[in-house]
């Protein structure tokens, strides 16, 4: 990880990697000092049902569910934007207002839909309050920008490194808060 911290982390890796996982673990443990949100499947047995958005200050709303209306898909659930909108960007504003770090689940996905949430993530990632974010691994425009910005750290998270991971986490974190 070198000497120096990198303001941004990008937790990278393919769609059930780990890294919301990871990156939830991570910020409930510090859960006085960080806001954001992160993901949560709605599982019925073995069968994911939809998508929660889940915020560090404590609320939830179905983020994405075959019940919900829409042109926007994440994964194969249509997503309701009035969840992303009115529970996502006011805990990404509330963090960058009141807290010490930012956490945001699933860079590559949501932005495209909102322009009021893609507006709040640059202005979160441009503020001087440190980012740990997960982003989809493939490649699009916007996610290599998001990339290529500065001070910003990618890890890729593989089945075989997660203990590693985790790890880095903790030590960026640390060393951030």
């Amino acid at each position: 990880m070198g000497n120096s911290l990198s303001k941004n982390l990008f937790i990278a890796g393919g769609p059930d990697s780990g890294k919301t996982a990871l990156v939830r673990d991570a910020a409930l443990a510090k859960k006085s000092r960080v806001g954001g949100f992160y993901m949560e499947s709605i599982m019925s047995g073995r069968v994911r049902k939809g998508l929660m958005i889940r915020t560090l200050d404590g609320q939830d709303r179905m983020l994405a569910s075959k019940t919900v209306k829409s042109n926007h898909m994440l994964e194969k659930f249509p997503v309701d934007l009035n969840a992303l909108e009115n529970v996502g960007v006011p805990a990404l504003r509330l963090a960058l207002m009141t807290k010490d770090m930012i956490v945001i689940d699933e860079l590559g996905t949501l932005e495209g839909m909102s322009q009021r949430f893609k507006e709040t993530l640059m202005e979160c990632l441009q503020s001087s309050k440190p980012v740990l974010a997960t982003i989809r691994s493939t490649s699009s425009k916007f996610t290599d920008e998001l990339k290529k910005m500065p001070s910003t750290q990618i890890i890729v998270l593989k089945s075989s490194n997660k203990a590693v991971v985790r790890n880095q986490i903790r030590k960026w974190m640390e060393g951030q808060l």
